[in-house]
């Protein structure tokens, strides 16, 4: 029984991941945030932006090293 409920814990856990995420929007950026507060972001020059996981990630930006 443990192992079962382990394993609902596991998967519903990985579908926690946001589908909003915080960009700096500049050219020159490569990350995207969980948090728009991300200690990653306190260098943006440019405008904050919300967009879609998918859109962050079909624009090659990569997770924050400070949220990884």
């Amino acid at each position: 029984m443990k192992s079962i409920l382990l394993a609902v814990f596991i998967l519903n856990s990985n579908s926690c991941t946001p589908t909003t995420v915080y960009i700096c929007d500049s050219n020159t950026a490569t990350w995207y945030h969980y948090n728009e507060h991300c200690r990653g972001l306190k260098n943006c020059n440019y405008r904050i932006i919300a967009t879609t996981l998918d859109s962050a990630e079909n624009s090659n930006r990569t997770l924050c090293r400070w949220e990884d």
